[in-house]
């Protein structure tokens, strides 16, 4: 498929000298400017940037002079760059920042001016020292109002949310949620007050999804977490706005969607799914009380928000980890991740147990694991923007081992060398000192980068194709790593665009095999001289030398051997993990048409229940037999001691007895049968004179 239609793909550089936007050029390019297609954005140190979701608009954090916002759509050259960026009025001492879903808004947060006032006043404006979280106009850099937040954590930013198409905001304050009208902030004409809010008491964050729900598009999900508090479980629960967002604490509203609560979660991270109607929650703690994990524990959770029924509730699943060779089920969560395209079955990936972790994919709606990618020492997980390609790699503390998979085709990608055509095999490859990572927007180009300040020494930025074959020609590669060295770059990031602006492609043919491959097969076709070694004398298997490098290893108990093995883990590789219920390696048996299979074709577990169920049928059977015959029994010895005129003698004699004792207490201290049992004295004394006893 010809991608000359699309834009090139672009990364970011940001160093400590400048700032800069680079161009990955899709095939090799003959032209000299090529190599040389980068525009310096913002010259001097950037300490922070952030990006628009449409890659249109970009965020400059510059500690020399404030926040700037960049154009991105005009940055041909570096002089319409200059004339394109805005620069937002005393915001040098910001320290978070981000866009508004549709690039409207721009919210920053800085800290408190110490002596600041707690109260703010009529005369205070969005400028005054009152207000630290404020709300700018992405187009015209303009302050547009403020409010106050002493302390932001890292989880709770940002603290107001807008829905996906900005029609309402969300702005967490204590114990509530204050709802907004989305664009409320950039009426002058109105007063700038909450038209609604949710509350929620203990609250600490809350979450709003990035698309649009498709089975209530009208309707706008929320996720909140309430933290363990007094020896009361952590709670998680989907609200839904504006009709489901809790009875307890929100009399006109219904009852949440689903909620969850559980112990051992002092922090927790809200994954939503594309389609908007499912979220995983990760739970963690610093500490493991089993003593397990150094690091703490963690569980994964998957909410479903889209009621089968209307008024119906949804659920709450706890994610079935799949068991590995090298770990009991379960372990530690390292990463979880939605596959992204919304167009296809929700899906996500999980790695999770001890080294080397277990890679599994999950069904979107039932959590059940669905494939295996094999155990190796990875904890990363990243989908390409079109969920087709999936890297899982070994960032971080680990040796930076990438493996890359196609979704569609569940298999690994093989590589080829582009010269020769030679198949490679599907080894993956190796990013050591990896800090940053990343898709290209078209889903052809897969980023490395070793930044300062995690890294100091090395720095710059590596380019992979799809299958994990690294990319050196500099016609491709408009970037000069040395001017990075040893430790000048501090993030690199590709630019991100719509989902639409480029195509989902496939795996482009392996190239011909070409030269020396098939002049060898001509030759020895026509059979010519000297082509072919001639055979020599027969040697022994156990005779026969040969290399270190091709000796069969793994085999023993040697130290190299067992940490080659945990180096290198169990050959990555796909296998389908068999649905709940089944026999695991059983093949399917062809019968005529109508006959019944043997057993009615179930599996050893289901045949296991049905006998655990019928022997428990058979039990209460006995027990309710049983039952029977005592109840048989005690009424015939009632009957016969109703026969014996002695036995029935003095059984009436009993109960005048404790009908006097009655009636020398206080009536009005009696109970009802008391009362009855007094009602019957002139009867039973009647009883007994007629036995003549």
């Amino acid at each position: 498929m010809s991608t000359t239609n699309h834009p090139p793909c672009r990364i970011l550089c940001r160093s400590k000298n400048a700032v800069e936007i680079y161009t990955v050029h899709e095939s090799p390019s003959t032209n000299e400017n090529a190599t040389n297609s980068n525009v310096t954005v913002a010259k001097g140190l950037a300490s922070m940037h952030c990006f628009s979701d449409d890659g249109t608009k970009l965020l400059l954090l510059m500690p020399s002079s404030g926040v700037k916002v960049v154009d991105l759509t005009k940055t041909s050259n570096n002089e319409e760059v200059t004339k394109s960026t805005i620069l937002l009025e005393n915001t040098k001492g910001v320290q978070m920042m981000n866009f508004s879903p549709l690039g409207t808004y721009i919210l920053t947060w800085e800290r408190l001016v110490k002596g600041a006032a707690t109260v703010a006043t009529k005369d205070d404006d969005a400028t005054s020292a009152f207000y630290n979280l404020k709300l700018w106009s992405s187009v015209s850099g303009r302050l547009l109002h403020g409010f106050q937040m002493r302390n932001c954590k890292r989880d709770q930013w940002p603290p107001v949310r807008w829905s996906h198409d900005e029609k309402y905001a969300f702005h967490q304050v204590t114990n509530e949620l204050h709802v907004y009208k989305g664009h409320a902030f950039s009426d002058d004409d109105h007063e700038k007050k909450y038209i609604d809010k949710v509350r929620c008491s203990g609250m600490t964050s809350f979450s709003i999804p990035s698309n649009s729900n498709q089975n209530a598009p009208d309707k706008y999900l929320i996720s909140t977490f309430v933290g363990e508090t007094k020896g009361k479980p952590a709670r998680v629960s989907l609200l839904r706005y504006p009709d489901r967002c809790g009875t307890s604490e929100n009399s006109k509203s219904g009852h949440a969607i689903v909620s969850k609560s559980f112990y051992q979660a002092e922090e927790c991270s809200v994954k939503w799914s594309p389609q908007g109607d499912a979220a995983l929650i990760l739970t963690t703690t610093t500490v493991d009380s089993s003593g397990e994990s150094y690091y703490g524990s963690t569980n994964l959770y998957l909410l479903l928000g889209s009621p089968k029924t209307a008024g119906g509730d949804g659920e709450a699943l706890l994610v079935p980890l799949p068991k590995s060779n090298s770990a009991s089920n379960g372990g530690p969560v390292l990463d979880a991740s939605w596959m992204p395209n919304a167009n296809k079955p929700s899906a996500f990936a999980v790695i999770s147990g001890k080294m080397p972790a277990l890679t599994s994919l999950h069904h979107g709606t039932t959590a059940e694991p669905t494939h295996t990618l094999g155990n190796a020492h990875r904890n990363t997980i990243v989908w390409s923007d079109h969920g087709r390609f999936l890297t899982v790699g070994g960032f971080g503390n680990l040796a930076g081992g990438m493996d890359f998979y196609d979704r569609n085709k569940m298999k690994t990608i093989p590589q080829f060398d582009p010269n020769t055509g030679v198949d490679l095999g599907t080894r993956g490859n190796n990013a050591s000192c990896a800090v940053g990572f990343g898709w290209s927007p078209s889903s052809r180009y897969f980023m490395v980068s070793t930044t300062s300040p995690r890294m100091n020494v090395d720095n710059g930025v590596a380019l992979y194709k799809y299958n994990g074959t690294e990319i050196k020609d500099e016609s491709i590669i408009s970037w000069d790593n040395s001017k990075f060295l040893p430790n000048l770059l501090l993030a690199a990031e590709f630019i991100p665009a719509k989902r639409d602006v480029y195509p989902d492609r496939p795996q482009t043919p392996p190239p011909r095999r070409a030269g020396n491959v098939e002049n060898e097969k001509s030759a020895v076709g026509k059979g010519e001289a000297g082509t072919v070694a001639p055979a020599g004398a027969y040697v022994p298997p156990s005779g026969r030398y040969v290399p270190p490098g091709a000796r069969k290893t793994g085999t023993g108990m040697s130290l190299a051997d067992r940490m080659r093995k945990e180096r290198q883990g169990s050959s990555v590789g796909v296998t389908k993990v068999a649905p709940k219920g089944s026999v695991v390696g059983a093949t399917a048996v062809k019968l005529p048409v109508g006959m019944t299979p043997v057993d009615g074709g179930k599996s050893k577990n289901a045949l296991r229940k049905e006998k655990q169920r019928l022997a428990k049928k058979k039990a209460e059977e006995e027990e309710k037999a049983e039952a029977e015959r005592k109840a048989v029994e005690e009424k015939e010895k009632l009957a016969a001691a109703a026969d014996d005129p002695v036995k029935r003698s003095k059984k009436l004699r009993k109960i005048l007895k404790q009908i006097a004792d009655l009636k020398g207490k206080d009536l009005s201290t009696l109970n009802d049968d008391q009362r009855k049992k007094l009602s019957t004295e002139a009867k039973i004394t009647q009883e007994l004179e007629s036995l003549n006893v």
